[in-house]
């Protein structure tokens, strides 16, 4: 006779697949629940979202330039620790009168009440900080992050 391995019959014990799932679908729910309600406000509107970038060079650029490629966003200020870097230019020049800081602290001090949303694309270990402080803000924030630290 063949015997099948056991499987726990523990109802607390969730399987990776089964948690991965549930991950996945809970994820695409909230990402297809979300865009009509922002697309609402927008078109309803007119307003575009002011938005504040931290990090502008490499990954931080790329998601900078997604956003703005949307045509819902309006970029408000830009935000890198090494505003003069050449990864930066391109960054720069796209948007040659945007407001520029190199520290984030001064940069939502100075123009908070001119950003709805904050996108934080700066490496590993420095999206906390600026996260929870746009947070506190009741700014709404967009972090590109690894998946596993």
């Amino acid at each position: 006779m063949d015997q099948q391995p056991t499987q726990s019959m523990d109802p607390l014990r969730i399987h990776r697949r089964v948690f991965l799932k549930g991950v996945l679908e809970a994820g695409a729910f909230s990402a297809v629940a979300a865009q009509p309600l922002f697309a609402q406000k927008t078109a309803r509107s007119g307003d575009k979202v002011r938005l504040a970038c931290c990090g502008i060079g490499n990954q931080g650029g790329s998601d900078v330039k997604s956003l703005f490629n949307t045509g819902l966003c309006e970029i408000v200020a830009l935000c890198d620790t090494d505003m003069d870097a050449p990864h930066t230019l391109d960054i720069r020049k796209k948007f040659p009168d945007v407001p520029r800081f190199q520290d984030f602290r001064r940069m939502l001090d100075k123009m908070g009440k001119d950003i709805d949303a904050v996108c934080v694309g700066v490496p590993d270990f420095s999206h906390f900080p600026i996260a929870m402080l746009a947070m506190s803000m009741g700014k709404h924030v967009f972090v590109e992050k690894p998946m596993v630290s």
